[in-house]
């Protein structure tokens, strides 16, 4: 494998090499002859990734890939199994748990919940799942469950609350799996609305790496199609492509909201179009934590503009323009309202990348984080 490194130093980067097998059952490895430093792999779909610990920048390197046979007794570093009788699946990255995807018809719309930080620490908000560990004060908007999708005005049906005019998101097939360098889940949703009638349908898959635990990536690619009929995305401040709900004891006046533009706080960041936003906080007798969400160049407005509010929320929406622009800040750069019309059959794609660290934005190195994912590192396969 021959890389072509970025601009800048990479820091535990993904990276991704084109192979024409689609699967293997040994174990694979891509391995520097110079440093002996190997890297565990994952091969899928046609796509060999591995997770290098380090690279420097502005350089060629070349690196060889090998198989092994797996031990009975070695699991993948990235193991994601469901829970039995249940549709939970858990993902676990070197035996600590990481998350959860909750996916039962006993909720409106799936997500994940724990998202866990360094030490087994959640980053996100408990409740609605688990009420008693959840503080009375924080109770507040049900609909936002820890990690989810969800918007508030699609073709005028109400998908991003819960209530009794809201719709719903219906799982369908759900795939799942484990590997040296990502483990995986797939799901193809229907969103409905308040009758039970399909909006559009929603494909999400992520993609969970085999990063140190304090500082765990994972990537959302999240896919509309417009299968039922021409749909409309209206132009609201309510949803997000991607959303958090972060820990409470972080959130209100302990809230540490930062851009890639260098604005601080709600007030500052809150609609701003950035490439990402990060939200952290020093958790009590654990130390700082925090999740920052990158979102893609390619993704449709990048950048996007941030529905992230002191008491907990972070999504990144691309639709609610006449809802986040500022004249201050946001003249001529975004249109006076985001609509957006799916043509019947149309498809569209967003990805982001979610960074789960300690430490505060500049402990974590957020920028350099952003700057490995929006230029990645060119791979290729020699002969």
């Amino acid at each position: 494998v021959r890389l072509r490194t970025a601009s800048q130093e990479g820091v535990t980067v993904p990276v991704e090499v084109a192979v024409e097998d689609d699967e293997a059952s040994a174990m694979i490895s891509v391995a520097c002859p110079e440093t002996g430093a190997r890297y565990p792999a994952t091969l899928r779909d046609g796509k060999l990734v591995f997770i290098a610990k380090t690279l420097p920048a502005d350089a060629e390197i070349t690196l060889v890939v090998t198989t092994s046979e797996r031990p009975g007794d070695v699991a993948p570093r990235v193991l994601v199994t469901k829970k039995a009788d249940e549709d939970i699946l858990e993902v676990h990255i070197d035996g600590a748990h990481f998350t959860s995807y909750h996916y039962g018809k006993e909720w409106r719309k799936p997500f994940l919940w724990p998202l866990n930080s360094e030490g087994g620490v959640g980053i996100t908000r408990d409740y609605p799942m688990e009420v008693d560990s959840t503080p009375r004060f924080a109770r507040d908007h049900p609909h936002h469950k820890s990690f989810w999708t969800a918007y508030g005005e699609v073709n005028g049906h109400d998908l991003w609350a819960e209530g009794t005019n809201a719709g719903n998101q219906v799982s369908g097939e759900v795939t799942f799996g484990s590997g040296d360098a990502y483990g995986w889940i797939r799901a193809a949703n229907v969103w409905e609305d308040k009758d039970g009638n399909p909006v559009i349908n929603e494909t999400r898959e992520y993609r969970f790496y085999a990063t140190p635990e304090d500082a765990r990536l994972f990537d959302a690619t999240v896919v509309f199609t417009a299968a039922h009929g021409e749909v409309l995305f209206s132009d609201t401040k309510e949803g997000g492509i991607v959303s958090a709900r972060m820990r409470p004891d972080i959130s209100g006046g302990k809230a540490v909201i930062t851009n890639a533009l260098g604005d601080t706080g709600e007030g500052e960041a809150w609609g701003k179009p950035s490439p990402w936003c990060d939200f952290s906080g020093n958790v009590p007798d654990v130390g700082w934590r925090g999740l920052t969400i990158f979102d893609h160049p390619g993704n449709l407005r990048h950048p996007s503009s941030w529905h992230v509010r002191n008491y907990g929320l972070m999504g990144a929406n691309a639709f609610g323009y006449s809802y986040f622009i500022k004249e201050e800040h946001n003249k001529g750069l975004i249109p006076e309202n985001g609509d957006y019309t799916f043509a019947a059959g149309e498809s569209l794609t967003f990805n982001y990348r979610m960074y789960v660290h300690s430490g505060n934005v500049e402990d974590a190195a957020v920028a350099a984080r952003f700057a490995d994912y929006a230029a990645p590192v060119e791979a290729s396969l020699l002969d």
